[in-house]
């Protein structure tokens, strides 16, 4: 189920950092803490467990004002814009979080982001798209794709035309269907087609690369690196669902791997 949250302010301007995801993500569990604070910890300390791993199950978009007005950069890292009402998608397929989200906004519409407060106005259930096994999506957040090499320590991360990165993205998908209807998902990489958008790539002078700070200014800061572009996905259907609901690629939960269908962006 995916929904979108209108959020109004009183301020002339508001501003807020220009990597602001992990104020977004702890938004949604404030808000889902006003509903089940038991259910919130478990979310956020263990999540949906596979083995030794970990999903939240939910993602999210980059906040973006209305009425297609643009944010304003500036150069000491935050943004700003007049727009008195702002909009965030959420993404989910249990249906438990999207109550949890619901009731918690019924409780208390007041919320905080940074330093600036808002109201959500509305809270407004979107369609579900009709998904097929062959599909062209635009990203609303960056696709992170990660893989671990031994000895090192640290995560290596892939992108679009990598030699692992497609095995990467459907082991993710599998792992998060298993997690999902409590059994395995038999699919091999024949089956499994990522492309990106060459035409897009081209008009970006191919700069679709993103790096974003998370926690930003802080002694956890984390630095992360994603990919932003239009791309063709063909996959059983059933894990396209996933990855639609849950996200693509990884750190979902932290603001990264929505997409939404769009058949005008790329050409055939």
């Amino acid at each position: 189920m995916r929904i979108t949250l209108e959020l109004s302010h009183r301020k002339r301007t508001v501003t807020l950092p220009i990597n602001n995801s992990h104020l977004i993500s702890s938004l949604i569990y404030n808000i889902v803490d006003k509903s089940s604070s038991e259910y919130a910890e478990k979310l956020h300390e263990q999540g949906y467990r596979l083995q030794n791993k970990a999903f939240k199950l939910f993602t999210f978009s980059l906040l973006y004002p209305g009425n297609q007005h643009k944010w304003v950069m500036h150069e000491n890292g935050t943004m700003s814009t007049a727009e008195p009402l702002l909009h965030v998608m959420v993404s989910s397929p249990k249906e438990e979080f999207v109550e949890h989200l619901v009731i918690g906004l019924l409780q208390d519409p007041y919320v905080w982001i940074g330093k600036e407060r808002f109201r959500v106005e509305t809270v407004r259930k979107l369609d579900q798209p009709e998904l097929t096994d062959a599909m062209r999506f635009i990203m609303v957040s960056p696709l992170v794709c990660t893989t671990k090499r031994e000895p090192e320590q640290y995560p290596q991360y892939l992108f679009p035309g990598d030699q692992e990165f497609e095995r990467v993205v459907l082991d993710n998908l599998c792992r998060k269907y298993q997690v999902l209807y409590g059994q395995e998902f038999s699919c091999n990489s024949d089956q499994f087609s990522f492309g990106i958008d060459q035409a897009y790539v081209e008009r970006m002078h191919g700069k679709i690369q993103k790096l974003i700070a998370l926690k930003e200014g802080r002694s956890d800061e984390t630095m992360v690196k994603g990919t932003l572009a239009p791309f063709r996905l063909k996959a059983p259907k059933e894990l396209i669902e996933v990855g639609y609901e849950c996200g693509f690629g990884e750190k979902n939960s932290q603001g990264f791997g929505m997409v939404k269908v769009d058949n005008t962006l790329l050409s055939e």
